[in-house]
């Protein structure tokens, strides 16, 4: 049994997938697995997405753009290439937490963690994969996010760095064996160390069969994390999804529906809708679509005839009603009817008697503004879902506002400890002979980017990117002697 099946049992499947965030935004691979033609039928060597954003900064729309380039032996990317970058994104987090760029696997752990089949065929698509990864270059202009929110003017970068593809090709096959390595591209690495990076939950994204569908997986997923209503103008969220081949807006709503009909499938991540309601025209050739976020267990429909009835009884039913008169119209006393009391019990089987109950000042609002005539109990059943809905929305948002306040507290305490860490590593290091820093320069430069191996070459050794693996390197030789 590979090590990532392991993995995939002690780590919460929402907590141990990762997505780097300047990865998310314009499409790195196509939704064809066919390689691109120019008009003369040959294969390109650079691709252009241009986004038209709105800079609040700048007051004033901005284009956005990604040039791809990459050489046309090895081809762009593809979707199984968006497989396997979100696959060592996830593999790296699992195997070092993203503490050093270079990550050793065996194939199979990787194959297990996107669902892909142990074979040769898997073997070689993976081959071709890291070749494609490994020979492309993103530029960025006006598109990568700094570490302060605003965006590079111009920033250029690879994704993988380095690669080295172990197969067996001789012999009994014993892939549990055999190590392959990968080594980020620096500048993605730092990205990532600077905490650009969210969670993603690779079970949900790798059981999406349609391309289309993964891409908008990873971008919707990062824009509903901060809030559950999600809009955009149509050609634009086209743009960042990556159908760019076309402007026709018939053909842009029946590629996202076919798409947005497979995420529905998902109960956690989006609401169904129907194409009226994921598609909204403002005016000629100008539309929106809209998304919303699904809570993970949305309530039984009212009305329905629960399979097993919760056992509250007839007091939390009669105090429900007696509840809704009070508040509709002042009532102090009333006597629930047996009908009332049938209607609440079947609202308390539904939602529960604490949500009922927080609920139905969400009900008697909605009825005083779309129904002030009513007079009975049994006119607010047609209410509860909705009602409900809105309560579990502003509930998630409540949970959303606490978990995000305990992660920047982790964060800030995670950073301050760094920080002395750091601090003391450094202390440490200016206590050190020369001697002994240059022999942790030379096991250094064994075993990390190229980058800073260029710096050391250099004899670059303030530069922050060497002294950052030098202090590192100290703190896993003051770990060995600790461990004797």
């Amino acid at each position: 049994m590979s090590d990532i099946r392991i993995a995939h049992r002690q780590i919460p499947v929402k907590s141990r997938g990762r997505d780097q965030l300047n990865l998310i935004d314009f499409p790195i691979a196509g939704l064809q697995y066919q390689q691109p033609k120019d008009s003369e039928g040959k294969r390109p060597d650079e691709l252009v997405c241009v986004i038209d954003s709105y800079d609040r900064e700048l007051d004033k729309v901005v284009p956005r753009k990604l040039t791809r380039r990459t050489a046309s032996r090895h081809g762009f990317p593809t979707p199984l290439e968006d497989e396997v970058l979100v696959g060592l994104l996830t593999l790296t987090r699992l195997k070092n937490n993203f503490t050093l760029p270079r990550i050793e696997f065996r194939n199979a752990e990787l194959f297990d963690l996107m669902g892909w089949p142990h074979n040769g065929s898997s073997t070689t698509r993976l081959g071709i994969a890291l070749d494609r990864l490994t020979g492309l270059t993103l530029k960025y202009e006006n598109s990568w996010t700094t570490e302060d929110g605003s965006f590079e003017k111009e920033f250029t970068t690879g994704i993988l760095e380095s690669y080295n593809f172990a197969k067996q090709v001789q012999g009994r096959r014993s892939g549990s064996s055999v190590f392959s390595w990968v080594q980020w591209a620096s500048e993605v690495f730092a990205d990532i160390q600077r905490g650009n990076v969210k969670e993603l939950n690779t079970d949900e994204y790798f059981s999406l069969q349609l391309p289309i569908s993964r891409r908008i997986y990873r971008f919707l997923d990062k824009q509903l994390v901060q809030n559950a209503h999600f809009e955009m103008e149509l050609t634009t969220f086209a743009g960042h999804i990556g159908l760019s081949e076309t402007k026709h807006i018939g053909k842009i709503k029946e590629r996202l529906a076919s798409a947005f009909a497979e995420l529905e499938q998902i109960p956690s991540f989006c609401l169904p809708a129907t194409v009226e309601q994921r598609f909204i025209k403002r005016g000629p050739g100008d539309w929106l679509l809209i998304a919303h976020r699904s809570a993970a267990t949305e309530s039984q429909a009212v009305g329905t005839s629960p399979t097993v009835r919760t056992a509250v009884g007839t007091e939390g039913a009669a105090s429900l009603v007696c509840d809704f008169y009070t508040a509709w119209n002042g009532a102090t006393y009333h006597r629930p009817t047996s009908r009332e009391l049938d209607q609440a019990q079947s609202i308390i089987d539904t939602f529960g008697i604490d949500a009922a109950s927080a609920v139905l000042p969400l009900v008697v609002k909605e009825m005083k503004h779309l129904f002030p005539e009513a007079k009975a109990f049994g006119a607010t059943m047609r209410y509860w879902g909705d009602a409900h809905k809105t309560y579990r929305k502003r509930q998630e948002q409540a949970k959303q506002r606490a978990c995000e306040h305990e992660e920047n507290l982790q964060a800030s305490k995670k950073n301050e400890y760094e920080v002395r860490r750091r601090e003391t590593l450094r202390q440490r290091w200016e206590s050190l002979s020369e001697s002994r820093r240059e022999q942790i320069r030379v096991r250094v430069r064994s075993n990390c980017s190229g980058t800073v191996r260029q710096f050391l070459d250099q004899k670059k050794y303030k530069d922050p990117l060497v002294m950052l693996a030098c202090l590192e390197c100290l703190n896993a030789d003051d770990a060995d002697l600790a461990s004797l």
